[in-house]
């Protein structure tokens, strides 16, 4: 009774969702360029009179060409002095402080603290809102329990005091009371800090819940863990929840397991166990009898993991693709998760595009969002409320069927210099510094080396050139340590096993000095060839094995 009332009032927050800002969006994308212009015109005018809104003249700025005439393209080196200004309380990028600020890894191991006004937390509410209305449209994704994966939504506080932590934290923060409360994962389980222990909450309340129907977690090597750890070890997960013996993991963490042991149904122990007892595993229909769609991110290399955790889900149940989105902004919303159209959130951020290829000219041509074309690779730049100005991201996303005179948008890949398995984000300095003071200190010098990103093996492949005997493992455990040093999401990413221990392998004398000239036949002028450092293997992996002792793979 209690389940159905709630379902009921979910319908009716579905139904003023619609009203609200379904409705809006739709009629809005029929009138995308003006839109767009009217948007990024209120936030100039608003934020005129800071540091930044002087210094590039926005109350002057009357249209879309005098704001790329006036603003530079910026990235996070560019405005974090002014964000470090206002957080000691001065007026620089927003008239209105940040309320929180999500913080992720930059590209010099450093953090980066991403400022979030109190209308950027608004658009991760419409962002929400939006996801949440087509979800309850076309599935049964909030009928039952809800499986939702995030982090701890505060990491911690600067010194002015105010909150920061990651984007999927900041989410979660913001859900409303009501789906809270569908919500099946204790909220304690974000905040420990074994990441081990996480996991096996995690995979805990999997067990427990047979009533979910709908799953969310943003990088699918999230759930494949989870189901990977089920698989390994089921019967003595299943015994904790029937026994109440915690596992050497929960030790300390008195309230989760008694807690999730008092949710459990004899009937789902009985289900559970009879198919134990038979297969010796549990399968994805015993497990997920209900599971109606899993919602996560589809694109880039994501999608290897996600083709593996297929195999661990019923096969009726929907993927829906969450949508692009980054630390620094919610970037579209699935507006038809039949189709998985994603179309960006035009009403709340300003975008600009550059072709792929061009975006290296001397004089990039910038196009707004009316301008892009369908299936076309483009690298993307966009304004914020919160204070970002012709941010560039880094990302190459592509242009979709997308709805009204809106296009859509499909996340393709980090942009040049930046490599990506599962959210780690590999800048090519982390790669030259760690693998430089790898080698340092294994006594070892280089005539050159490369980095490969391997998605489907998730494991970055190091590739060394020199003259002296080198011992592969020793190098590897060097290298390893010296990402895991630099690169905080790396670290994080390996302590729960989604990445694999770098593989190092040694290159034939002369590798350097072919790969060079390779690249030269291919048309590259030799005072402008820079060595490739860092990139992904699959872009290597046909022709890197000439140049390799043993097999490359």
């Amino acid at each position: 009774m209690k389940a159905a009332l709630t379902n009921i009032v979910v319908g009716i927050y579905m139904l003023w969702t619609r009203i609200t800002l379904r409705t809006s969006l739709l009629k809005a994308s029929l009138t995308v360029e003006k839109t767009q212009e009217n948007l990024l015109l209120k936030i100039l005018r608003e934020n005129s009179q800071t540091e930044f809104g002087k210094k590039h003249n926005f109350e002057r700025i009357s249209s879309v060409e005098e704001f790329r005439e006036r603003v530079p393209i910026n990235d996070y080196n560019n405005l974090e002095p002014y964000i470090t200004r206002q957080q000691q309380g001065n007026l620089e990028l927003t008239v209105t402080d940040p309320v929180f600020y999500t913080r992720t890894s930059g590209t010099t191991g450093r953090h980066k603290y991403i400022p979030m006004t109190r209308s950027g937390v608004n658009q991760i509410k419409h962002f929400q809102k939006q996801l949440a209305y087509s979800l309850w449209r076309k599935t049964d994704f909030f009928k039952g329990t809800v499986l939702g994966f995030f982090s701890p939504g505060i990491e911690g506080r600067l010194a002015n005091g105010i909150p920061f932590g990651s984007t999927s934290g900041a989410t979660y923060e913001s859900l409303s009371s009501i789906f809270e409360k569908k919500f099946g994962i204790p909220k304690e389980a974000f905040k420990l800090d074994n990441v081990e222990a996480k996991y096996e909450v995690y995979a805990l309340s999997a067990l427990v819940h047979g009533s979910t129907t709908g799953i969310s977690s943003v990088n699918p090597s999230s759930l494949l863990k989870v189901c990977m750890l089920i698989e390994q070890r089921a019967e003595e997960l299943l015994a904790a929840l029937v026994d109440g013996k915690e596992t050497n993991l929960l030790k300390g963490t008195a309230s989760i397991l008694p807690s999730l042991r008092s949710q459990l149904l004899p009937s789902r122990k009985a289900s559970l166990s009879l198919a134990l007892d038979k297969d010796g595993t549990i399968p994805p229909d015993i497990l997920w009898p209900k599971l109606s769609a899993l919602v996560t991110w589809t694109g880039g290399s994501c999608g290897i993991a996600l083709e593996k955790l297929k195999s661990y889900l019923p096969p009726n149940v929907n993927i829906v693709e969450m949508g692009y989105s980054c630390s620094e902004f919610n970037g579209t919303v699935n507006v038809d998760i039949k189709r998985n159209i994603c179309i960006p959130i035009f009403t709340d951020n300003f975008y600009e595009f550059v072709v792929k290829e061009d975006w290296e000219s001397n004089s990039p041509k910038f196009l707004s969002l009316n301008e892009i074309d369908a299936d076309k690779d483009y690298y993307i730049f966009v304004t914020t409320a919160s204070g970002l100005y012709r941010y560039d991201i880094n990302d190459v996303v592509r242009a979709t069927e997308g709805v009204g005179n809106c296009p859509g948008l499909r996340f393709v890949r980090k942009g040049k210099g930046v490599t990506n398995i599962t959210g780690e984000k590999i800048s090519e300095d982390q790669a030259i510094a760690a693998v430089s003071y790898g080698l340092k200190s294994a006594g070892y010098i280089p005539e050159t080396f490369l980095v490969l990103a391997d998605e489907a093996a998730s494991t970055y492949r190091v590739f060394v050139e020199s003259s002296q005997d080198i011992s592969v493992d020793l190098l590897s455990e060097k290298i390893e340590g010296e990402l895991r040093k630099r690169n905080a999401e790396y670290d994080d990413k390996r302590a729960s096993g989604r990445l694999n221990t770098v593989e190092v392998a040694r290159f034939f004398e002369g590798a350097g000095e072919a790969i060079k000239i390779k690249f030269l036949q291919q048309g590259v002028r030799e005072t402008q060839y820079k060595p490739p450092v860092l990139a992904y293997w699959n872009e290597w992996e046909e022709w890197i094995g000439e140049w390799t002792e043993g097999p490359a793979s």
